[in-house]
């Protein structure tokens, strides 16, 4: 079968980006309690793009001793073979699924007290650019049988999105700010529509983001290069912001966050940062006298079934705007690179 695996990353100094390269290796065999998926498609995650453009940070080394390393992990797909423990539990092939890349050990302190994006022993299963992948039974969703594989792509990534909007603690009446119009900003949007936000403020660098994230529901849309763009936006908004979420990995959007985030309001930060990922917060003003909360995410774990039965209430497909073959592999990253397009999935089922 056919597998893709990043070979290199940016090196800064010759200025070249990182490089993918689709290998033939073996079908993987499942285990008694695991799966085997057929993988039909995979979503590129915008972590994909920040470990090919050198975007690391602190795993820079750690990453780069991996290589060449499997990657991928927003998929969907249909069970070829259920072990034998996975089958008595219900599982059997044909099953529509999506696949938590997140493997959680449910022993540790934090597991047992459903903080599983936590978990001290957690292991990532990294293997969804590839035609078939093997994941342990608590890994696999299943989906309804009309449920449609494209857009079950971005069921992983709507649990973030789902656990940033809980840790904003987005409701009704409150006033919300969004950086970044990618695939997690645009269901922020929506979801913040759904639970029937004030206002809806998205900063983006490309045009056409914003005005997608106006259709999908944002009230108001800025340019974070704008000179004033922070007063600009709270003028907008008829004052500061109480849930921001900043999802761009940039420092300076970081900082524009917290500049637009009302007292004892709520900011969630959940993105990767490269290097010097150091945010300047006053801790007089910021904390001791507006108590603003700050958060962080990294997983939404848990979050699978709601995210199943809440993507049939957002238009996910509008954010899929690029579908390339496995064989465009190369075409696939390449428009992920220009940051033109909110999401860019690759079919591997050729």
């Amino acid at each position: 079968m056919k597998q893709l695996y990043i070979t290199s990353v940016r090196d800064f100094e010759k200025n070249t980006m990182g490089t993918v390269e689709a290998r033939e290796v073996p079908v993987p065999e499942p285990a008694d309690d695991e799966i085997r998926v057929k993988i039909i498609y995979s979503s590129i995650c915008g972590s994909d793009t920040h470990t090919l453009t050198g975007h690391l940070g602190e795993f820079e080394e750690s990453t780069k001793a991996m290589l060449p390393m499997p990657f991928g992990h927003e998929v969907s797909g249909i069970i070829d073979k259920a072990g034998p423990k996975a089958e008595a539990l219900g599982y059997h092939a044909g099953d529509k699924v999506v696949a938590n890349y997140a493997k959680y050990c449910y022993a540790c302190d934090n597991c047992r007290s459903g903080h599983e994006n936590l978990c001290t022993n957690v292991q990532f299963c990294m293997n969804g650019f590839a035609e078939y992948a093997v994941y342990h039974v608590t890994q696999i969703h299943k989906l309804p049988e009309e449920y449609d594989l494209e857009t079950a792509s971005l069921i992983e990534p709507l649990t973030i999105a789902l656990a940033a909007a809980e840790q904003a603690n987005i409701s009704y009446g409150k006033s919300v700010a969004i950086m970044g119009a990618g695939g997690l900003g645009l269901m922020l949007v929506q979801l913040a529509r759904l639970a029937g936000a004030s206002v809806i403020t998205v900063f983006d660098l490309v045009e056409e983001k914003c005005e997608l994230a106006k259709k999908l529901g944002a009230d108001f849309a800025f340019d974070p290069r704008e000179e004033g763009v922070a007063e600009k936006a709270i003028a907008a908004a008829g004052g500061m912001y109480d849930c921001v979420l900043e999802d761009t990995g940039v420092v300076s959007a970081a900082e524009t966050a917290l500049q637009l985030l009302a007292r004892n309001g709520d900011g969630v930060y959940f993105a990767m940062y490269g290097k010097d990922p150091i945010l300047k917060v006053n801790l007089h003003n910021d904390f001791y006298w507006n108590q603003k909360h700050l958060h962080g995410v990294i997983m939404g774990a848990g979050l699978f079934p709601k995210a199943i039965k809440m993507a049939r209430r957002l238009d996910l497909k509008s954010l899929i705007q690029r579908v390339h073959p496995l064989s465009q592999y190369e075409k696939a990253f390449e428009d992920l690179y220009t940051k033109k397009f909110a999401k860019v999935v690759i079919k591997m089922d050729e």
